[in-house]
């Protein structure tokens, strides 16, 4: 828990504690009397007394006031228990976030008011409780306060950040949470496959459509829905299969949540509370059916036979223990409100039936989702079956067709238009920057050389990307120097050169070079001659770079290099950026351990891996299937808000500002291998621009002897030190140098240094 929620939390017990201190409870009661005349005041005041405590039983009757005294503390402590913990799963964002806060406010204080009328009966003599009595705690007191609570919750909840539950309700996930000490022993990392063909990494991210819920809704809200905005550019990767993926993997989401909502509204509809049962139930059998710690460290073993069986058994089991519960339940004296809040009524029969068969009704729902998932992705995913697949149908609507298209241009663009500071959206932070700057002289005669012209010739910085673009072409169709068949020269093969061009979103909307004619998303493809306009002239926020790709791994992990070129006086300048896109996720691997057909083995994984998820999936339905009601209509306000924004920000924001293929990005890297290659690629790279950058400048007459000297030090250290300090493992160089430094596992989708100063 963060903080920030921490000091909430902390300042919701103290506004509890303070409002139920003696002090506090003697205001309320004055306020109480003074509005005996108004009933709902009056109503809604006798909730402030649910928080009572006291030092000394005085306050009670004689006969029975320490007991009592020892009851009511015993509930503000629950209370305050248990709405802490619902403040520190939830997050309040909407009407469906405040309705769940409510909800569960008023569920606490009638879950405490009948604890303690338990403990009032079972433990104080003498007090002649009444149903009446129970009847006025349950539907005034306890009702009361559990507003007032819900609205404090939601009120103290705004702001903080969000929990993700891929898109279960936030209380239930504590249920469901592994306990310490019984995960793997090994990382998901460590027995993940890594990507080897080409291809492979759009055939991952189009797998974590389905595999992942949170990460196909962020790509079809933050870039499909975003139709103001530019699409951020992802290097080897089909933006729009993985678009039509998204789409598709909510199609087929949503069957399985209006199953799950129409499940959630029978149990609602004859007993509220017992909505509550499933949790409870699937919890005790998943603890329950949770294998043994294997001691197998080099691969995973499904689950066994017993497992399956040993979770049914558990079932029955607590469904009987249920039952006496019901009972117990249908004795209380209660009608009315309270008792079909309760399913008190008709012996807590209906209340049981509907809540047993809504729970198996969402476990089956839950496991036909699993296995319809599970086959899509033996039989269309793997990297034998992945090319020859259709593209999956999208909902046929004209915004979902315009948008696609955007996408379509974007993956085969020039032009990235970025938001924030950073132009590099889509391919990670920088690994690392250099920058040279080479004086312009002649080049002096010298012995047994050809003889150079008086005056150097002279060029435009459009020539030497050309001659640079060039010779790094001409480096991949040859497979490297020389044409050797060393591992560097065939992975240069893949290396992609293009002119790329990055502006600022903010400074467009008067700029027709990138606004386009037939939409509102900018443009994302400049013609030739408007790139050398901008090579020639690079100021304000509009620069052009030379971009080198080079995808290894099957396109999971992408070393990028950026080059801008410029000329001021008689100084050529260059500014060089590497950055490394390290590989997706491991989950998304996922589909490279599958095999058709299904083999029971994994079925029985499959029918207990369900069990976890089947909770936080049936309470989370009902707000799942509502917001896919509603997206239409939110995605048309949404765009209505950003016309008129248009009309009047003149600095509207048109820039990308969500990476498909950065919001996938794994924590660490999978293989030693991936961070080596890296870096070769790289160093290769940066080696042949500058040889082709030394070959332009001598062939022109240019003294390059400067620039020999600047490419030694980029070549051997990685950097020029031009002022300040720098480290380079464990040196330093510039004035009062110093370095500390622990070298740690190689981590990061960047690819960064992983040291820490």
């Amino acid at each position: 828990m963060r903080s920030p929620a921490r000091g909430r939390i902390t300042l919701l017990c103290l506004i509890l504690l303070l409002v139920g201190s003696p002090w506090g409870q003697d205001r309320v009661e004055e306020f109480y009397v003074d509005h005996l005349d108004s009933e709902m005041t009056r109503w809604l005041v006798e909730g402030a007394f649910v928080p009572r405590w006291d030092f000394s039983s005085d306050a009670y009757l004689d006969y029975a006031g320490s007991n009592m005294l020892v009851v009511q503390n015993i509930s503000v402590v629950l209370l305050l228990v248990a709405l802490a913990r619902v403040m520190s799963w939830s997050r309040t964002r909407g009407a469906s976030g405040w309705g769940r806060l409510l909800v569960a406010g008023v569920l606490v204080s009638e879950i405490v008011a009948l604890l303690r009328w338990w403990m009032l009966d079972t433990f104080v003599e003498g007090l002649g409780l009444s149903t009446a009595g129970l009847r006025q705690e349950l539907l005034h007191a306890a009702l009361s306060f559990g507003l007032m609570a819900g609205v404090l919750l939601a009120l103290l909840t705004v702001g903080l950040p969000r929990v993700h539950v891929n898109g279960a309700a936030g209380a239930t996930k504590a249920l469901f949470r592994p306990r310490k000490g019984v995960a793997a022993m090994t990382t998901p990392q460590a027995h993940m496959p890594v990507g080897s063909m080409p291809g492979d990494v759009t055939r991952y991210l189009c797998a974590a459509a389905y595999v992942d819920e949170g990460f196909a809704d962020r790509v079809v809200d933050g870039v499909l829905a975003d139709e103001a905005g530019a699409v951020a550019p992802s290097p080897d990767v089909d933006l729009v299969a993985v678009s039509r993926h998204c789409l598709a993997a909510q199609d087929l989401r949503r069957d399985r949540d209006l199953r799950l909502t129409g499940a959630f509204a029978v149990v609602a509809l004859f007993a509220p509370l017992w909505l509550l049962f499933p949790a409870v139930l699937l919890s005790a059998v998943t603890a329950a059916s949770r294998p043994r710690p294997s001691l197998a460290t080099r691969g995973r073993r499904q689950p066994g036979s017993r497992v399956v069986l040993g979770a049914g058994i558990t079932a029955v089991v607590v469904v009987l223990c249920v039952l006496p519960f019901a009972v117990a339940l249908a004795s209380l004296p209660v009608s009315g409100f309270a008792s079909w809040l309760f399913g008190a009524y008709l012996a807590g029969v209906p209340a049981v039936l509907a809540s047993v068969g809504a729970t198996v009704f969402a476990y089956a729902t839950v496991v036909r989702h699993a296995l319809a998932v599970d086959r899509l992705l033996r039989t269309t995913m793997t990297r034998e079956t992945f090319t020859r697949q259709p593209p999956p149908s999208v909902p046929r609507r004209v915004w979902i067709a315009r948008r696609l298209a955007v996408v379509k241009e974007a993956r085969d663009g020039n032009v990235t238009v970025y938001s924030g500071f950073s132009p590099f959206v889509g391919y990670a932070q920088a690994a690392s920057n250099w920058s040279l700057a080479v004086p312009l002289l002649p080049a002096d005669e010298t012995p047994g050389k050809r003889s150079r012209p008086a005056e150097p010739e002279a060029f435009t910085v459009v020539e030497l990307v050309d001659h640079v673009r060039e010779q790094l072409r001409s480096v991949a169709a040859r497979g490297g120097v020389g044409g050797t068949a060393d591992a560097a020269a065939k992975e240069l093969r893949s290396l992609t050169v293009e002119d790329r061009v990055f502006v600022d979103g903010r400074t467009i909307g008067d700029d027709p070079r990138f606004m386009s004619t037939n939409g509102l998303t900018p443009a994302a493809r400049l013609s030739a001659g408007a790139v050398q306009e901008i090579m020639l002239h690079p100021t304000g926020t509009v620069r052009h770079h030379l971009a080198v790709h080079v995808p290894l791994w099957g396109g999971d992990v992408v070393p990028s290099v950026f080059l801008h070129f410029s000329t001021e006086g008689r100084t050529l300048h260059l500014h060089c950026g590497n950055h490394v896109l390290g590989p997706v996720d491991a989950a998304y691997h996922v589909v490279d351990r599958l095999r058709d057909p299904l083999t029971p083995e994994r079925r029985r994984g499959l029918l207990t891996e369900a069990l976890p998820r089947t909770g936080p999936a049936f309470l989370g339905a009902p707000s799942r299937a509502l917001r896919q009601a509603r997206f239409e209509a939110r995605r048309t306000r949404r765009m209505v808000d950003e016309l008129t924004a248009m009309e009047h920000d003149p600095v509207f924001d048109y820039g990308a500002r969500l990476s498909v293929r950065e919001m996938a990005l794994s924590p660490s890297y999978h293989n030693y291998f991936q961070v080596v290659d890296a870096g070769r690629i790289t160093a290769a790279v940066e080696r042949h621009t500058l040889a082709a950058i030394r070959e332009f400048l001598d062939a022109r007459g240019y003294d390059i002897t400067d620039f020999r000297s600047q490419q030694q030090t980029i070549l051997n250290q990685g950097l020029i030190q031009q002022g300040g300090t720098s480290i380079i493992g464990n040196q330093a160089i510039g004035p009062g140098s110093s370095a500390t430094q622990n070298v740690t596992r190689k981590a990061g989708p960047a690819a960064t240094a992983g040291a820490e100063k």
